[in-house]
């Protein structure tokens, strides 16, 4: 008896791996490893020395020794993996790899009863839990004193067909960083060295982490995807599940990353092709919106910070200083509900504000939780006998996909003392205080990579003036609720220096915190103090070290004017001794979308020799 059962599981075997085989030789006569849904789901691009190679860099997530360079090694090696008998449930390649599995089953029309069939329990019990029927590309803006967020966010918010989207789940796919700052932080990140992964979690659990703990806006573009649509690239998701890719900052990011995840949905659409060399999550947005998959309005949900503003924006001072005292504990709000010297709809609005700020002041740990309940049930229930007041309307800015591309060329000419010149400047990424502010952050800049070169005409020719590396600008204002701290860091590469003599090259860090006040696009009043280094040929002693203070003013003259006027004082002392005293008027014409006019006047006192420049520049946006 037990021979025959030997016997009979032995010919079984055997007739599956003849099956497999057969399986696998129809799969390369039909080409399958070549076809772009193959690609799509092993994340395979063209190598650069030909052929293939898999942007995935886990080993687990590949069937083949030889997977990730060689689609038809992985092809061969998946359908094999199917007949496996030595593994059941989830951990089954069927279920582990479902969304492979099933589009080979319907390319190849897989006889299943000649294959084992697992469970695939926990994959069917989150789906029926999910109930997926829609997806939402969700944009949180730039996170400007977070390194790990200053060019914003994107995830994916997975909805059914209950009532509130607070119970939908949210796909999200970053970097494992112990560190989120410094210098160790910045080399990692460009070099790879961290790994990213997808990630599942309640829609909630994000919303608190953006609006509430860092004060980030939220925009919400609804995809045009069909449920089917919509399950096809949650069976690919499954199979990114605990799997990690090398993640860098500038191209294979949160934004690149989850435009595969979209293909996946819809393999015929090529997303990828859309992007620019140098990859920040607002590219995902404008990637959607230009081959249609997003429609409608972009939906706009304001942080707890922001709806703080609106509603204190919307009292004076006295009753501004009421809100703080209930929040604080000073003021009883009972006593103040019954206030009638005060109009009724004024005092809704002031225990409103209260009772937001009450909020935000525990959410950033600031309130122990008692002390945050006693309070927040005492505001809410005085506002309770209250009755109800008009919505607060809180207008929606220029949505961020309106802003201006990241990238800039400029073409500019003007003169420095007697010599006149004709200037090109080029940026890859991302935003500049003085560009156009629609669809950014206003006070928040970050450079990259901005290089000038000038072609003077007084024999001096074609010279490199500037490299910037990085500089990222913080002007946050503070006022009775926020007391954020501003600052600025600024690395060049190159950086000339006009000392009187002969222009000299130096490279530079500078690093430096101060505060703002004000609200855009009323003038922005700012200042800062720190330190910095210079290193050159010909300074004394190869370097310099120093420190300086800036303070300057920023505002929106009219709707596509925009002035700046800034103040700096340098002084250095160990290595090259010399004082800088600049004065500049910066001014910005918006006369497109993607298009302005810059123009910069500056007065230079360099130890003594003074210089004026202007400039006059066209920028181009990409």
């Amino acid at each position: 008896m037990l021979a025959a059962l030997a016997l009979s599981s032995s010919r079984a075997a055997a007739s599956a791996e003849v099956y497999a085989e057969a399986l696998a030789e129809r799969a390369v006569s039909m080409g399958l490893h070549e076809q772009r849904e193959w690609h799509v789901l092993l994340h395979y691009m063209p190598a650069l020395l030909g052929g293939h190679s898999s942007l995935v860099d886990d080993p687990a997530f590949f069937n083949s020794p030889s997977g990730k360079n060689d689609p038809g090694a992985e092809l061969h090696g998946t359908l094999m993996a199917f007949f496996r008998d030595d593994l059941d449930g989830d951990a089954h390649p069927q279920c582990r790899f479902i969304a492979r599995y099933r589009w080979l089953s319907e390319e190849l029309s897989i006889d299943r009863t000649k294959l084992p069939s697992p469970e695939c329990k926990a994959f069917n019990e989150l789906m029926k839990e999910m109930d997926p029927r829609s997806a939402v590309l969700v944009f949180p803006v730039s996170h400007i004193n977070s390194p790990a967020s200053m060019f914003g966010h994107t995830l994916l918010r997975i909805d059914s067909d209950r009532e509130s989207t607070l119970f939908s789940f949210a796909v999200n796919y970053s970097a494992v960083t112990p560190e989120t700052s410094g210098i160790l932080f910045a080399v990692k990140g460009l070099t790879g060295a961290y790994k990213g992964y997808f990630g599942l979690l309640p829609y909630y659990e994000k919303i608190k982490e953006y609006s509430y703990l860092e004060n980030r806006d939220m925009w919400e573009y609804r995809l045009d995807f069909t449920p089917e649509e919509v399950e096809r690239m949650l069976l690919h998701l499954w199979e990114l599940k605990d799997i990690y890719s090398d993640y860098y900052f500038f191209d294979e990011n949160c934004s690149y990353n989850l435009l595969l995840a979209l293909t996946a949905a819809r393999p015929e659409t090529d997303l990828l092709k859309l992007l620019p060399p140098w990859v920040i999550p607002m590219d995902t947005v404008r990637a959607v919106k230009k081959t249609g998959m997003s429609f409608g309005e972009a939906q706009y949900r304001p942080s707890k910070a922001s709806r703080i503003r609106h509603i204190e924006g919307l009292l004076d001072r006295g009753l501004r200083t009421a809100a703080l005292e209930l929040a604080s504990g000073r003021l009883d709000p009972d006593d103040f509900a019954r206030a009638e010297r005060i109009p009724r709809a004024e005092r809704a609005r002031v225990l409103d504000l209260a009772s937001e700020y009450v909020q935000y002041r525990y959410s950033k740990r600031k309130l122990p939780k008692d002390e945050y309940t006693a309070r927040y049930i005492g505001v809410l229930g005085a506002r309770s006998t209250l009755g109800l007041i008009p919505p607060y309307d809180i207008s929606a800015p220029r949505p961020p996909d309106d802003g201006h591309g990241p990238a800039r060329l400029s073409l500019g000419a003007g003169f420095r003392g007697d010599g006149e010149f004709a200037s090109i400047r080029l940026r890859p990424a991302n935003h500049a205080l003085m560009d156009p502010q629609d669809g950014y952050l206003p006070g928040a800049a970050i450079t990259f990579l901005e290089g000038e070169a000038r072609y003077y005409f007084d024999g001096r020719g074609l010279q490199a003036e500037r490299l910037t590396v990085l500089e990222i600008i913080s002007v946050s204002p503070r006022d009775r609720f926020f007391k954020p701290v501003s600052w600025l860091v600024t690395a060049n590469a190159i950086e000339r220096e006009y000392s009187g003599v002969e222009p000299r090259t130096v490279a530079g860090v500078s690093a430096s915190v101060g505060l703002s006040y004000g609200q855009w696009p009323g003038p922005l009043l700012y200042a800062f103090a720190g330190p910095e280094a210079k290193a050159g040929q010909r300074l004394e002693k190869g370097y310099a070290l120093g420190g300086g203070l800036k303070a300057g003013a920023m505002g929106r003259l009219a709707e596509s004017w925009t002035a700046q006027l800034e103040f700096t004082a340098r002084a250095f002392g160990p290595g090259d001794g010399h004082d800088v005293l600049t004065a500049e008027l910066n001014q910005t014409f918006t006369t497109g979308k993607e298009s302005a006019v810059m123009l910069n006047l500056k007065r230079e006192d360099f130890d003594g020799f003074y210089s004026t420049e202007a400039v006059l520049h066209w920028n181009r946006y990409y």
